[in-house]
């Protein structure tokens, strides 16, 4: 989605961006270097010789009524789960496993609702069952990924200037209910600023919720495939060619990934042409 950002003090706020959140923030959100070394180093130490337990609480299996849903989907047929993760392109990969089902499904407008993309997740599965989905070899877990300062900024121009009023309907007055003058939330919630020092610190939201934060740190060892999404086109077409059906083995890739995509990807008449996350897509 393009933003066309016309309000000088956002395009301020937007240019000192990099400062304030390396003077802010630095520390909470995590790079994806430094995630995947800190995950080899509890590969090699605590879970060496330790299988991870699931528990019902944990956050990849407690089932939410919310929006904050934080398990993963299951495709059976091609041994895969996957994370999604707000701002990395959760959308399109919802998009893409309903696809993989065989459902027609897979263009519906509310896409993010179970109700709507009918997709299974981990936590309709009995809590030995899903243990074992969680820890087998055979299966691939993958989540993608973003480099932390252009996830939040994304969030910030899509969630607040985009959706100002839902914003300042909303969120500000949640911003009220713990202790904060929410009048002030409202009259500096597109200075991108005060959304860093004080929004981010204080409303959890999913969308700018530090991505490590969203899978329990037990369970971050096994994700045996990590994809960025500033290389995301080479990295979708590697994870949908490692997995294959178990019906004819023949990759997700081939079957799913290589065409049939286009533009406009809630247009269900649509006959794309184009790969999944096909670069002319992304430079278009």
């Amino acid at each position: 989605m393009v933003i066309d950002i016309k309000d000088s003090k956002i395009q301020i706020t937007i240019l000192v961006f990099s400062l304030l959140l390396s003077s802010v923030f630095v520390l909470r959100f995590i790079s994806n270097d430094e995630r995947e070394d800190s995950i080899d180093k509890n590969s090699l130490t605590y879970y060496e010789n330790k299988e991870a337990q699931l528990y019902v609480n944990d956050t990849i299996y407690y089932k939410r009524n919310d929006r904050r849903l934080m398990s993963p989907a299951v495709n059976e047929e091609y041994k895969l789960v996957f994370f999604f993760i707000a701002k990395c392109a959760s959308s399109e990969w919802k998009r893409m496993l309903v696809r993989m089902m065989g459902s027609p499904k897979w263009c519906a407008r509310w896409i993010h609702k179970p109700e709507v993309n009918g997709l299974k997740f981990l936590y309709d599965y009995s809590i030995d069952e899903a243990q074992e989905i969680m820890t087998s070899p055979e299966w691939k877990r993958a989540v993608f990924v973003r480099n932390p300062k252009d996830r939040v900024l994304s969030a910030f121009l899509d969630k607040v200037v985009s959706h100002s009023q839902h914003f300042t309907s909303n969120m500000c007055p949640s911003y009220g209910r713990h202790g904060y003058d929410a009048q002030k939330c409202i009259d500096n919630h597109k200075d991108f600023g005060f959304f860093l020092k004080n929004i981010t610190t204080t409303l959890e939201n999913k969308h700018w919720m530090p991505i490590f934060n969203q899978i329990d740190n037990k369970w971050w060892p096994y994700i045996n495939f990590i994809g960025n999404l500033e290389n995301i086109s080479e990295d979708a077409s590697k994870l949908l060619q490692s997995v294959k059906s178990e019906k004819d083995e023949i990759s997700a890739w081939e079957h799913w990934g290589k065409t049939g995509w286009s533009d406009d990807e809630r247009d269900c008449e649509a006959e794309g042409t184009q790969a999944f996350f096909a670069k002319e897509r992304l430079t278009a």
